[in-house]
């Protein structure tokens, strides 16, 4: 067992308690109910009831969105109860919505207690985690426990290439472990897995179905934004602020009549988005605000209705692009018939973004100047409608790696 691994096991037991008390600041920081923390601690808040289920882990948002026809497949095809544990929030109020015949259950802390009682309690046949997130003594436990696991469309990963010991001491409880493209495969061989525990299925993602239309909700923004040229900056993060706000100015300058509808990640970014775009005149979605003639920034900070905002414009920038999150999905607004923007940061979707470039469907930008030269000239001429198009074949020809994947998890359970 790799020293790392061994210290972070010695070290989560003896402050497990200062563990507990920060990861229950956090908790209630995101504004989640008080009483689910104990889920946490692996105290389930949900009846587990009778029958055989199967444990989905993704840690946020866009992990558990790429679940739902595989839940689903398992829950209503094969019989079974599904788990869903998530770190996040946001990926518990998708579940709720989304999902309604799975249970969720925030996943617990990587502490003695928290993951005994957990595994206890739920006592799961499989446990399938979605792309990463593993935390070493939740892994080690389940395994030591006798629950197969399975990794399920593994991405790139720099923490993989920089720590290989340690990953591969972790990867090898996993029974299997598919892959979004054969080089993720193959780094992934390199860490001394066997051969027949990996599979490449190309990327689940694209097989995901895309976020949910609220028809009436379009219906009314369509209304409201009239013939106007629109753009959208989707799912950003604080460091990608700078370069829309920028872009942002010198498109004004140069499309005086053109509408952004500004969707950031987190709806709790608001105030400092509003900051940046101070003397704009900017209308707010959470605030039941329309779109007037004279509104430049629409502000979309809401959850849940990407669907709905991507039918709104051809032209997207997809954010957490210039920081440190690594990208978001690009096959989400694909499916949409929008062509995409981008910015370099983009590790955790490399393929699918390099897809997307080869069939003409998204370009990358280094700053916001470039990102405001692209808009213009994509409002300008007209075509993201049919660049974006490319996208949209793209992700139709994407193949049955879900399908796939029901088939592995089956015959895991089998066994």
């Amino acid at each position: 067992m790799p020293l790392v691994i061994r210290a972070w096991l010695f070290l989560s037991t003896i402050l497990a308690p200062l563990i507990h008390f920060c990861a229950k600041w956090m908790h209630l920081r995101q504004g989640i109910a008080p009483l689910r923390f104990q889920e946490r601690m692996g105290q389930a808040t949900a009846d587990r009831g009778d029958g055989r289920w199967v444990w989905v882990h993704a840690a946020s948002l866009g992990e558990v969105s790429q679940t739902r026809d595989l839940i689903n497949s398992l829950i209503e095809e094969h019989g079974f109860n599904v788990l869903v544990t998530t770190f996040s929030g946001s990926g518990a109020v998708w579940v709720a919505r989304e999902l309604p015949k799975a249970v969720h259950q925030f996943v617990p802390l990587d502490t003695p207690v928290a993951v005994d009682r957990f595994l206890k309690t739920w006592r799961p046949e499989l446990g399938v985690f979605i792309e990463g997130d593993i935390w070493p003594r939740l892994v080690l436990t389940a395994a030591r426990h006798n629950v197969p696991l399975a990794l399920l469309n593994a991405r790139p990963s720099k923490s993989r290439d920089k720590r290989p010991a340690v990953f591969a001491a972790l990867l090898s409880q996993f029974r299997a472990i598919t892959c979004k493209s054969e080089q993720v495969a193959a780094d992934i061989a390199r860490l001394g897995i066997a051969q027949q525990q990996v599979h490449v299925f190309g990327d689940l993602r694209a097989c995901a179905l895309p976020p949910s239309v609220d028809s009436e909700a379009v219906s009314t923004l369509s209304d409201q934004i009239a013939n106007r040229p629109v753009w959208i900056a989707a799912s950003t993060h604080a460091d990608d602020e700078e370069a829309v706000a920028q872009a942002c100015k010198i498109v004004f300058a140069a499309v005086p009549e053109c509408l952004l509808i500004w969707a950031p990640r987190h709806p709790d970014r608001a105030p400092a988005i509003l900051e940046r775009l101070d003397g704009l005149a900017t209308r707010q979605r959470s605030n039941s605000e329309a779109i007037t003639p004279e509104t430049q920034v629409y502000l979309a900070d809401t959850l849940g209705e990407l669907g709905s905002i991507y039918s709104c414009s051809k032209v997207v920038f997809l954010g957490g692009s210039f920081g440190d999150e690594g990208g978001h999905n690009p096959y989400e607004p694909a499916c949409f018939g929008c062509f995409l923007l981008t910015g370099p940061k983009v590790r955790n979707h490399v393929d699918g973004f390099n897809a997307l470039a080869a069939a003409g469907a998204s370009a990358e930008v280094a700053d916001g100047t470039a990102l405001a030269a692209l808009v213009i000239d994509l409002l300008n001429t007209n075509d993201a409608g049919s660049r974006g198009e490319k996208g949209r074949a793209l992700v139709a020809a994407s193949g049955d790696a879900s399908a796939k994947t029901i088939v592995l998890l089956r015959d895991l359970l089998k066994a």
